[in-house]
């Protein structure tokens, strides 16, 4: 698998600060959701769904995201 299909989410300091005053009870959690907020993520996806409670993104299972993107291209 090519590293191309990614986009690389920055931790920066904004980040980091964020993910601190974040409700997220778990602070590795918080900085990968706050990363992604800041990058433009449309969602995440994980096996922990229940971390990301506190999640401002849509957060998937990764079945249940590979279904939500198959639904997209066959209802167009």
């Amino acid at each position: 698998m090519s590293l191309s299909l990614f986009v690389i989410a920055p931790v920066n300091r904004l980040v980091l600060e964020n993910a601190v005053a974040s409700k997220f009870k778990d602070f590795e959690d918080a900085v990968l959701h706050e990363a992604a907020c800041h990058a433009g993520a449309k969602y995440i996806v994980t096996r922990n769904l229940s971390d990301f409670k506190e999640s401002k993104l849509p957060v998937f299972g990764p079945g249940e995201f590979i279904n939500y993107i198959e639904s997209l291209t066959i209802d167009g």
